[in-house]
């Protein structure tokens, strides 16, 4: 089994990717924590909580983390998941977030477990892991992989033209972390852009026998009018099924300065050889589209 935490903003996409890593076990989710992102962060970490009751893991700690960026002084939130993050789909969570800091959590479990033996996916801003390698320097590195979903390598951006969203909303978060010297695989637009969710296969969630792919039907169906793109799953997917997925090794930076290239992603191929730092990241650009879909629906109809 895979020694997993998971830090995220549900958030629609994350709530798929959330009951995915649930159904998966070959994954050891031991914890989840949250970020402001997608929504401020009481709404981001109620909606883990609900996401995971639903799924029957309620024995799975959330953890609160960040409320705003480094530099900003509230949260950059968006309204594409509506206005409880969650498309208006789940009841009230049915306990308290675990005590302790997200990022002293998320610390802590790198800091508690062997080299290269826990595996950190993240899926929204990444506020929490950049102030715990700020707290911990080079506690990123002890990770076995960093999986992380955002940036726009070689692609135009969601949110600005230049920026992917997580990346945007703490770009300086976005540039510690990549620059902490961890094992990162980066889920920008670059591969999620070609995880599309075809209309069909959303409605077939409603016919599977649990009732979380009926409640994933009802996330999806008005998400997907503005965005049909499995994002979040991306990561968690990679971790049961890496062929399905392709990439190139590059060397990695963030634009962290405010101005209209806030958030930009900036990558050299490391193949070419005028990169002016080493490669920091695998870049993943290609994704066998119907086995990802076909490996997301499966894993669904295993909850109940």
């Amino acid at each position: 089994m895979v020694p997993l935490i998971i830090d995220c903003d549900p958030g629609i996409d994350d709530a798929l990717a959330l009951f995915l890593a649930a159904a998966s076990p070959e994954l050891d989710l031991r914890a989840v924590t949250t970020v402001a992102g997608n929504r401020p962060l009481d709404i981001t970490t109620a909606n883990a909580r609900r996401v995971l009751d639903l799924a029957g893991r309620v024995e799975v700690p959330v953890h609160a983390g960040c409320a705003r960026p480094f530099a900003q002084d509230q949260a950059r939130c968006n309204l594409v998941h509506g206005a409880d993050g969650l498309g208006g789909a789940l009841s009230t969570p049915s306990r308290e977030p675990t005590e302790g800091h997200a990022s002293d959590v998320l610390a802590a479990a790198l800091l508690a477990s062997a080299p290269n033996e826990m595996t950190v996916v993240a899926i929204g801003p990444l506020t929490n892991l950049a102030l715990a390698e700020i707290r911990h320097p080079g506690v990123l590195r002890r990770s076995r992989q960093l999986l992380i979903m955002g940036g726009a390598a070689f692609c135009p951006g969601n949110i600005t033209p230049s920026a992917e969203f997580n990346f945007y909303a703490d770009p300086m978060a976005a540039h510690i972390v990549l620059s902490a010297g961890a094992d990162v695989k980066l889920f920008g637009l670059d591969v999620t852009s070609k995880a599309v969710m075809p209309a069909q296969w959303i409605a077939s969630l409603g016919n599977l026998q649990g009732r979380c792919g009926a409640v994933a039907r009802a996330m999806l169906a008005a998400y997907a009018e503005q965005d049909p793109l499995l994002h979040d799953a991306c990561p968690v997917a990679y971790l049961l099924e890496p062929k399905i997925f392709g990439g190139v090794h590059c060397s990695v930076s963030v634009d962290w300065r405010p101005g209209p290239t806030e958030g930009h992603t900036l990558a050299w191929d490391a193949a070419r050889g005028d990169a002016p730092f080493p490669a920091n990241a695998l870049v993943l650009t290609d994704v066998h589209t119907s086995h990802l879909l076909e490996l997301v629906h499966g894993r669904l109809d295993r909850l109940q």
